[in-house]
């Protein structure tokens, strides 16, 4: 008897024991407020009931028929690796979406956004397609790959960390900037006027207008769409309105006094008639260019010649400057003849321009400067036949040499003048048509036949 009480005895201490190790665990699972999941075994015996001895974690297996379910509590453990699991995941998934590449040029982009991102990845060797705006797998992988060549993260999207570092290796220094003085922002108007991209007045003020002509005239020509005059759209603008120089540094003096004399005649050269291409003469073409809203070159190119001499030039009168210079005249074209002249052998006198111009069939083959007679004595006007020829003769009536002489009209012949060679216009002939130069009259000498046309007109 005894000895059964003291069996109970432990018993019920062993109790005592299990609830109270089992108290804390049970507080723990409340604390978290995670639900305890079950575990359920099965056993064959149909009349047995099982208690597991285990202390920390205390089972209660309950018959129902003839299956015995074992239920045991989860561990604080277990539960709080569970929860960080669920937390690290749900972490990740919200880092994921956060760092997400935001495409600052989508493949939505307008096609002008599109070609300005081909144009810099062509111009960073990464793209060797043509520029077309479309966005196409080429341009991923172009992306891609300039991400992968300078260190970016591998998105194969154009993000703001692309696009900046993309933008910085295209882009060159800015060479004309809004400050600009008047006179280059006129010269950037001149120049954009020329291709076409500038349609209002040069004024030399840096207005919203220029902004958008810069921008139109970029992505015209596959340029990096900065808005602003940078060296490469700089460098393109003068290249496509730049045309062959006309006179350089070093041409003659006589084309070089030609120079001169057109420039003082409109008041832009103040220094002597020299035939020498010195600094003086850079700044005095500057300044006609400035004056007249050419591209600011400094040099003679073929559009400054042409404003030049159509400044100081009418066509179908007297060249002065080219003959005060000690140059030919300019050859006329066909369609400038007197109809007269435009079929046969003609020597085309033309008394306006100062000028005979052997023509054969049309086509004009030398011209050179003639001198016509004085008030009372003037050379007639009309169409003539050479009536006879002599290399040399001399005046019966004023006793003067008459070299290389072709008469045409009674006692008017075309021969060369000492005199016209010496004096030029300051003096006038008898009647017949000077000519000043040697070689050139002697040449026309052998080629003239008697019976050719001679056609004299104003």
């Amino acid at each position: 008897m005894d000895s059964k009480r003291t069996t109970n005895a432990v018993a019920a201490a062993l109790a005592v024991v299990a609830l109270t190790v089992a108290a804390p665990t049970a507080r723990a699972d409340d604390a978290t407020g995670t639900p305890t999941p079950t575990e359920t075994t099965s056993t064959p015996s149909a009349t047995a009931t099982t208690t597991d001895p285990a202390p920390a974690a205390p089972a209660t297996t309950t018959a129902t028929g003839t299956a015995t379910t074992t239920t045991t509590p989860t561990s604080p453990t277990r539960t709080a690796a569970a929860t960080s699991t669920t937390t690290s995941a749900t972490t990740a998934a919200t880092t994921t979406t956060a760092a997400a590449p935001v495409a600052v040029v989508p493949r939505t982009a307008p096609v002008t956004r599109i070609r300005d991102l081909q144009v810099r990845l062509k111009l960073v060797g990464q793209f060797p397609y043509a520029i077309t705006g479309i966005y196409w797998s080429a341009v991923d992988r172009s992306v891609l790959a300039f991400q992968h060549a300078k260190g970016l993260a591998e998105t194969g999207v154009v993000d703001q960390p692309t696009w900046d570092l993309l933008r910085t290796l295209t882009n060159t220094p800015v060479v004309l900037p809004r400050t600009s003085s008047t006179l280059r922002v006129k010269d950037l108007q001149v120049r954009l006027k020329l291709n076409g991209r500038f349609a209002y007045a040069i004024t030399g003020v840096y207005w919203s207008a220029v902004d958008r002509s810069v921008l139109t005239f970029q992505i015209l020509y596959n340029l990096p769409q900065t808005g602003v005059v940078d060296q490469r759209t700089w460098d393109r603008l003068k290249a496509v309105t730049a045309s062959p120089v006309a006179i350089g540094r070093t041409a003659g003096a006589a084309q070089l006094k030609e120079v001169q004399l057109r420039l003082r005649a409109l008041g832009t050269w103040g220094y002597g008639i020299t035939g020498v291409y010195w600094s003086a003469l850079d700044r005095a073409v500057l300044t006609f260019q400035q004056q007249r809203n050419l591209p600011q070159s400094g040099v003679i190119d073929q559009r400054t010649w042409s404003r030049l001499v159509a400044l100081t030039y009418r066509p179908g009168t007297f060249d002065q400057h080219r003959y005060n210079a000690g140059l030919r005249p300019v050859m006329p074209t066909a369609a400038s003849l007197d109809s007269r002249c435009r079929t046969g052998r003609v020597m085309c006198v033309d008394k306006a321009t100062r000028t005979l111009t052997w023509v054969v069939d049309g086509k004009p083959l030398m011209v050179m400067w003639a001198r016509f007679g004085r008030p009372g004595l003037e050379t007639r006007e009309g169409t003539f036949r050479v009536s006879r020829k002599y290399e040399y003769v001399i005046s019966n009536l004023y006793f003067t040499p008459m070299p290389y002489s072709m008469f045409f009209s009674g006692g008017q012949a075309v021969h060369y003048s000492s005199n016209f060679a010496r004096l030029g216009y300051a003096t006038a002939s008898h009647g017949c048509v000077n000519i000043a130069d040697m070689v050139q009259i002697k040449s026309l000498f052998f080629k003239v036949r008697v019976g050719d046309k001679v056609v004299v007109h104003h």
